[in-house]
């Protein structure tokens, strides 16, 4: 199960930002940011932060919990339902 997936396609090309230029930005090789985004690698935290910034928005903007959420609102159902 996937819990973290990490949303950096879809805001960078929100922002009008290349890949180019958002490397260029970080410091980093454009290619890193394609496996980034490809889910081919997956940056540290620190990274992750610093590619929010330069990107103009919060780490949580840029990082989606889907299958977390699931998980707690059927847990909360469950423990509702069995009262």
């Amino acid at each position: 199960m996937k819990e973290v997936s990490f949303n950096l396609k879809e805001v960078r090309r929100n922002k009008n930002i290349t890949q180019v230029e958002l490397a260029e930005k970080l410091g980093i090789h454009q290619q890193t940011i394609s496996r980034y985004e490809s889910g081919g690698k997956v940056p540290q935290v620190d990274t992750a932060a610093l590619i929010a910034e330069a990107l103009g928005v919060t780490l949580d903007e840029l990082v989606i919990i889907r299958e977390a959420k699931k998980e707690i609102a059927r847990d909360l159902n469950e423990l509702i339902n069995s009262k």
